[in-house]
């Protein structure tokens, strides 16, 4: 699996740009380069997923392994930072009027999308004559079950979302109240996730959403502070990083230490833009099909497995690979005309 590794290395090598002495990106946190940043955990999560249909028979994929270890949730901690962080600016942006569209244009858009992939996996799931209970396919439309996708992901941005309407719907335009809010219920949902005895990737990441909006709310002051000269940076990106590594270190301890882990990483990461940025035309690509890519990856796997083609590795890879490529391009040009029939009147408007 370090060829994987080694490839995506190469990609953000190669797109990699740093500013100079005293000089930092202004649009460090923009849709692209976040999306961007995105891009590059997904292609690591869909190693993280190709790896557990194969066998890791290679002394080299040892090296891949202790990545793999070190990194767990890690690989999800910037689609939550970032999207916590776009609704926060979007709200800043768009007001009061931004938030009572929520139900539609956020939770509604992001569930139609969600249950049609789920139906292509009920489709190979009867393909391959894998038998899940009608109350396990229902139940899958809410996140809270899986049938073969990742659906935890699904479970939490669902809940996070209305947290976020109830939130901002009472708290109106007093936007610290509003974040202060968001950050107890979700504290509140995690220990609701911990009662009904869910696995720990339900919850030990989610925190990085209200983080994102914090950070979206002290962005001006964060930005007058760090990027006043390199020295700021520095200090702060090196405490930054202490924290992140402190909270790695302890993680198996107790939960708190592995939020610190997982909630620190993506701040680093920001940190790490205001100075470096990548540009690449494939990262391009996986940034704007991440959702279906995400989402989708598990059923090329699951088909390939099916077809024992797991019992080669890299072809299995490639396969898997291309496969999730070309079903992601596919469904989202469908989503985008669909899109342009639901929505349209608020599009037109």
């Amino acid at each position: 699996m370090l060829v994987f590794i080694l490839a995506l290395m190469m990609i953000v090598i190669a797109g990699l740009n740093a500013k100079g002495k005293n000089e930092f990106y202004a649009d460090y946190c923009s849709p692209k380069n976040t999306t961007t940043a995105n891009a590059v955990f997904s292609v690591l999560i869909f190693i993280s997923h190709g790896v557990t249909y194969i066998d890791m028979a290679n002394p080299l994929d040892e090296a891949y392994l202790g990545i793999k270890v070190f990194l767990a949730q890690g690989v999800v901690v910037t689609y939550l930072f970032y999207s916590g962080f776009g609704i926060m600016e979007s709200i800043k942006k768009k007001g009061y009027n931004y938030v009572k569209r929520m139900p539609i244009d956020r939770f509604f858009k992001l569930w139609y999308q969600f249950a049609l992939m789920l139906c292509l996996f009920i489709a190979a799931n009867l393909f391959m004559k894998k038998n899940f209970s009608i109350t396990d396919n229902l139940l899958a439309f809410t996140g809270y079950k899986s049938i073969g996708n990742d659906n935890w992901y699904l479970f939490v941005t669902f809940a996070i979302y209305i947290i976020v309407f109830i939130s901002f719907i009472f708290c109106k335009k007093h936007h610290v109240v509003a974040i202060m809010s968001v950050f107890a219920l979700t504290c509140a949902f995690i220990l609701f996730e911990i009662k009904l005895e869910l696995p720990r990737r339900y919850f030990d990441t989610i925190l990085c959403f209200p983080l994102g909006m914090l950070f979206s709310y002290l962005k001006p002051t964060i930005d007058k502070i760090v990027m006043k000269n390199d020295i700021l940076w520095i200090i702060t990106t090196t405490a930054c990083f202490v924290v992140c590594m402190f909270g790695s270190q302890n993680r198996d301890e107790h939960l708190i230490f592995r939020m610190i882990f997982l909630c620190s990483a993506p701040v680093f990461i920001t940190l790490l833009m205001m100075k470096i940025q990548c540009r690449s035309s494939i990262l391009d690509w996986f940034g704007s099909h991440i959702f279906s890519f995400f989402m989708l990856q598990r059923i090329p796997m699951r088909l390939l497995e099916h077809l024992n083609l797991n019992h080669s590795p890299y072809l299995f890879m490639c396969l898997a690979f291309f496969g999730t490529v070309i079903l992601s391009t596919i469904v989202d040009e469908c989503f985008a005309k669909l899109d342009g029939v639901i929505f349209r009147k608020r599009i037109k408007s």
